[in-house]
């Protein structure tokens, strides 16, 4: 039998815009997968290279934390004294103004800072310190050095790192 055009309905066309309906949703589907991964790609991007400022902020203050030190009584361009017991860890103190800029060559992409705080006279290995007396070598200076780097402006991702130095 064949069929006759008075017979047809127009499922053709109701078909045809179907798939051409689902052909439409994957290819919004895929573009917005696209731009999804394009912006984390570009926060990784972000991490890594706020990671590698705050890296260097660290390395630039071990390394003068490894040359003789004089520390005040309040924080002055980066080098803090000792910590007091109880109180707000300065790195988490958002009020906290004693930072110092790190040589930074990106400065209007990251700002780097640290901070070196005086941590006491510290043990050279786990024992000298249980002699009895102490000998002069037993105790060194202890430094504790906190880096950190964020997005300029305040903006994007923040990473701050910590290490302690022993002279």
């Amino acid at each position: 039998m064949t069929a006759h055009r008075q017979d047809q309905q127009g499922m053709v066309l109701v078909v045809s815009l179907l798939i051409l309906l689902i052909i439409t949703l994957l290819g919004l589907s895929s573009m917005r997968s696209a731009g999804l991964e394009e912006r984390m790609s570009g926060n990784q991007f972000d991490k890594n290279y706020t990671f590698e400022a705050a890296e260097a902020a660290l390395r630039e203050a071990e390394a003068l934390a490894a040359t003789p030190l004089t520390f005040t009584t309040v924080c002055n361009n980066g080098l803090c004294p000792t910590p007091v017991a109880g109180a707000k860890d300065r790195w988490t103190d958002s009020s906290f103004t004693g930072w110092r800029t790190a040589t930074n060559p990106n400065a209007a992409i990251v700002t780097a800072q640290f901070i070196i705080e005086d941590m006491g006279m510290q043990p050279v290995d786990g024992t000298c310190h249980l002699q009895s007396p102490i000998e002069p070598t037993c105790l060194v200076p202890m430094y504790r050095v906190t880096a950190r780097a964020q997005g300029a402006n305040g903006r994007g991702t923040s990473v701050t790192l910590q290490s302690n130095i022993r002279q």
